[in-house]
């Protein structure tokens, strides 16, 4: 392991070339793999046995965000996503735990994010283990960059804010509270085929009211750089309008509440 130590210091050049793929047993992984401190040997060898079980053969630098110079698609207080190849060379996204995580295992989100896919949201999920899940890769941008984009149209707007709000419906219909979706640059992601995605379900719970529908549509339509950026594309009712849509649907979740407020912009 002290080999591995000296060697992770010094990233090799293979890293800088973004389409380069690394395989999981290199020491140049271990700052990734074990983020964000070096742990045991045993430990480690541990979680490189999970990800051989899984499949999970190499990882991609690829992201905006980096640890030391190498780029992974994301990292929170859980852990970090990198794009990964797996079984019969398919492109992966893996979630690992972080060393410091305020949980032992991903056993607790996997069970809720399994709910999500059981009603057609959140990347699917093909595998998992104590320390980590193998998920869809999702190519897209992150929701405000993808309306940054000088070339998208009214109607795209539209599909993207449907689309959002209707797996919005689908979660509190599946009584599954994702926790996070006030802050939707970090948790939708839009692909090139116009489809909004919600992502990671770490704070997601089933024990507290759902308010995915409200809390998205504050986001999406009233408050904060992404209506800003929403309005600019697509009109709808005056804002009073909609917050009295959003009390409406808040009180009682049905569906022909939820379609009222679509039906304000839509």
């Amino acid at each position: 392991m002290e080999s591995q130590r000296r060697q992770s210091r010094n990233l090799s050049h293979r890293i800088n070339a973004y389409s380069d793929k690394i395989d999981v047993n290199c020491p140049e992984l271990v700052p990734v793999i074990s983020y964000p401190r070096i742990i045991e040997e045993r430990e480690y060898i541990g979680r490189l046995k999970e990800l051989e079980i899984m499949g999970v053969s190499s990882i991609l630098p690829a992201g905006s965000t980096k640890i030391g110079k190498f780029s992974i698609l994301g990292k929170g207080g859980v852990g970090l996503v990198v794009k990964v190849e797996a079984k019969d060379k398919k492109t992966c996204a893996l979630k690992i735990r972080r060393i410091d995580a305020n949980r032992k295992s991903m056993e607790r989100e996997v069970k809720l994010h399994k709910i999500a896919n059981s009603v057609g949201v959140g990347p699917h999920i093909y595998a998992n283990s104590e320390n980590f899940i193998l998920m869809d890769f999702i190519d897209g941008w992150n929701i405000i960059r993808w309306l940054n984009q000088q070339n998208i149209n009214n109607d795209q707007v539209r599909k993207v804010v449907i689309s959002t709000l209707e797996q919005c419906y689908d979660l509190d219909r599946a009584n599954l509270d994702h926790g996070e979706l006030s802050c939707l640059d970090h948790h939708v992601l839009v692909s090139e085929s116009v489809l909004a995605h919600i992502i990671d379900f770490e704070s997601s719970s089933i024990d507290r009211k759902p308010c995915n529908v409200t809390a998205a549509a504050h986001s999406l339509l009233l408050n904060g750089p992404i209506s800003r950026r929403v309005n600019k594309n697509i009109h709808f009712a005056e804002q009073e309008k909609i917050i009295h849509l959003l009390r409406m649907y808040k009180s009682n979740q049905t569906r022909g509440n939820f379609d009222k407020l679509i039906e304000a912009f839509g």
